[in-house]
């Protein structure tokens, strides 16, 4: 029953490697995979008992690269170990968890933990077949889930789109969007002075646009890679759209 380790840096696949290597002998071989295209053809190839995958690789990321995993052998344990603890990449891991019957073993651990709480987590999944989430981020764990509309609008309004693009980028009305970004408003501020003394001048200080981008930064349900592929797709969007809208007229 092998065990497999997706980590583009090849010094931390080396140490992870051995550490399991000397700790879980019976578990071999040990497969090492540079990305998560690679991770997911090892894998399929050579049906690991567990998976631990980096988040953020080139080509495909560790979450994307589960929901493959999962969907091929959807028994395999894995633990997500990373650097990169946002919440964009917590909120889709536990989507993707949500949609598989029967939810599959897994961990999520921070790559800054020692040794030992590191091999307890493996242990803890491989073994025992249950699921393992860093004492850090468990809050992370606990916060309302983002539908895929909320998490891709939070995109465009770190990226500047009106209610008005937005409602032609999703085909939906202007009051749709508004109706849903109301709703992902109370996920993201869950102390919301509606209803309060303090609703009306709240009103009126804050920009709640801006805030839900400050809290989504804070948070780390958007980042600088996100957004750049984000923007990338939106420009060609854009580029199409408005030559519709120029035709219309």
């Amino acid at each position: 029953m092998p065990i497999l380790i997706a980590e583009d840096n090849p010094i931390q696949r080396g140490y992870l490697s051995e550490l399991l290597s000397n700790n879980f002998s019976k578990y071999s071989p040990i497969i090492q995979a540079e990305n998560g295209e690679d991770a997911i053809d090892l894998t399929i190839e050579s049906k690991p008992e567990l998976c631990i995958l980096d988040i953020q690789m080139p080509n495909l990321s560790g979450v994307k690269a589960s929901k493959k995993i999962w969907q091929e052998l959807p028994e395999t344990k894995i633990i997500f170990w990373t650097q990169f603890p946002h919440e964009i990449y917590i909120n889709e891991i536990r989507k993707i968890v949500r949609s598989l019957k029967p939810q599959p073993a897994y961990g999520f651990i921070h790559k800054n933990n020692p040794e030992e709480r590191f091999l307890r987590f493996v242990a803890t999944v491989l073994e025992d077949g249950a699921d393992m989430i860093d004492p850090a981020f468990k809050d992370s764990f606990k916060r309302p889930l983002l539908t895929e509309f909320e998490a891709e609008a939070l995109r465009y309004l770190a990226l500047g789109l009106s209610n008005w693009a937005i409602a032609r980028k999703c085909s939906l009305s202007q009051r749709g969007v508004e109706s849903r970004l109301g709703n992902l408003y109370e996920k993201l501020f869950t102390n919301l002075s509606e209803g309060t003394e303090h609703e009306a001048y709240d009103k009126l200080a804050y920009n709640v646009r801006t805030r839900a981008f400050f809290e989504s930064l804070r948070r780390g349900l958007i980042n600088s890679d996100e957004l750049e592929k984000a923007e990338k797709e939106l420009k060609s969007w854009i580029e199409r759209d408005q030559k519709r809208f120029l035709e219309s007229k």
